[in-house]
């Protein structure tokens, strides 16, 4: 019984050390590629994975608006607008590399085989930008249709409950396969 306590311990708190890289790593990064105080123009120029996020949910949810019969442009490289319409506009905070953080964390930390490892982060980061992708443009044609807020709560939240909620789904299957795995290795 204490053995797996401690071994809980370590587990949580490699996850949540793991996390908090991730996480802070990217706000730091923000920080150090956006001019202004201390600037690292090189890593702004060639290896600015925040913005190569923003450019990949903007453009894809722009792909998408058209899919749905919507006339959607990147008015900057911040703001997908519906011609002659409604804009959002995703700023740093709705980029979602909090929930990827986590996602990446829970994934690493765990013991499984690397291909094992490789799916369910493939997938699992695929699941969450898509549902991220589909946050931008409900909000864009919420907005075009002057309709309300669900709950009557800002929409950052409520995709943040949605977001941790399609997580906590993934984490229950992941570990569900994880055993069926190792079930399988023991026989």
């Amino acid at each position: 019984m204490q053995s797996n306590n401690i071994s809980f311990i370590k587990y949580a708190v490699k996850l949540l050390v793991l996390y908090l890289v991730l996480d802070y790593g990217t706000h730091f990064f923000i920080g150090i590629t956006a001019p202004g105080g201390y600037y690292v123009e090189w890593l702004d120029k060639y290896f600015n994975y925040v913005n190569w996020l923003r450019s990949f949910l903007l453009n894809s949810a722009k792909y998408l608006m058209g899919l749905f019969g919507y006339d959607a442009y990147l008015a900057s490289p911040i703001l997908i607008r519906i011609k002659h319409g409604a804009g959002v506009q995703l700023v740093y905070s709705c980029l979602g590399y909090g929930v990827l953080s986590f996602w990446i964390a829970f994934v690493v930390v765990n013991k499984a085989k690397l291909l094992f490892k490789i799916k369910w982060l493939v997938g699992g980061l695929a699941i969450i930008l898509l549902s991220n992708i589909l946050r931008i443009c409900i909000l864009l044609i919420a907005l075009q249709k002057k309709m309300y807020k669900p709950f009557s709560i800002d929409h950052h939240t409520f995709y943040n409950i949605v977001a941790y909620l399609i997580v906590i789904a993934m984490m229950f299957l992941y570990l569900k396969q994880l055993k069926k795995q190792q079930a399988a290795t023991n026989k």
